[in-house]
């Protein structure tokens, strides 16, 4: 890189997030450390904490772009028509949350292991986006519910989103034996849609 005046606060900030995405791809987000991004672009540690309060500052900002990649991929599957309709929606928008978990492997698992907004009263904005993870499966519940139900739809949204979470993340931290391919995990995602909407119904 260029000398330091040769950059703005807001370049090298945005440097500072492309090496941490690269660490973290790479070499998962164990290996993202203040002294580590500082080598990948020719800086000293110490400019990272002038343009991040701490790690859990760059580490929250690294969640938040990947909660928009996420939120971005599930939020082309809210179509309500009709239940058939919805239920092919639902087990479509699993099998995408379960690829995107595979393509994003190293920030899908950050994002679940580091908790980095507990008492932070500034991180509002960021808990406003994961809200936003359950709006198109609550969209997709809909024709299950009607008026005066709200809150129990609310709360199948995220049980179902949450259940769906639960069989990917066995799935990608290997702990879930039973289940060796692909396929067997997809018919295991296909059959709690079903049992779900038929526990609804």
């Amino acid at each position: 890189m260029a000398r330091r005046s040769d950059h703005t606060r807001e370049e090298l900030k945005d440097a500072v997030f492309k090496a941490a995405w690269q660490i973290i791809s790479e070499e998962g987000f164990d290996a993202l450390t203040a002294r580590h991004i500082a080598k990948q672009i020719g800086y000293a540690p110490g400019t990272i904490y002038n343009l991040y309060d701490s790690m859990d500052d760059l580490y929250l900002q690294i969640n938040a772009h990947t909660l928009d990649l996420l939120n971005a991929r599930l939020s082309g599957f809210a179509d309500n028509q009709t239940k058939a309709v919805a239920a092919a929606q639902m087990k479509a928008m699993a099998h995408s949350y379960m690829d995107f978990a595979r393509d994003y492997r190293a920030f899908w698992l950050m994002l679940f292991n580091l908790k980095v907004t507990i008492h932070r009263p500034d991180a509002g904005w960021y808990h406003e986006k994961v809200d936003q993870l359950f709006a198109p499966l609550e969209k997709l519940l809909v024709p299950f519910y009607v008026q005066g139900q709200e809150k129990d739809h609310k709360m199948a949204a995220r049980i179902l989103w949450s259940s769906v979470h639960g069989l990917c993340f066995l799935q990608e931290t290997d702990k879930l034996i039973l289940m060796t391919n692909q396929s067997s995990v997809s018919e295991s995602v296909d059959y709690l849609v079903e049992t779900f909407l038929k526990g609804i119904a």
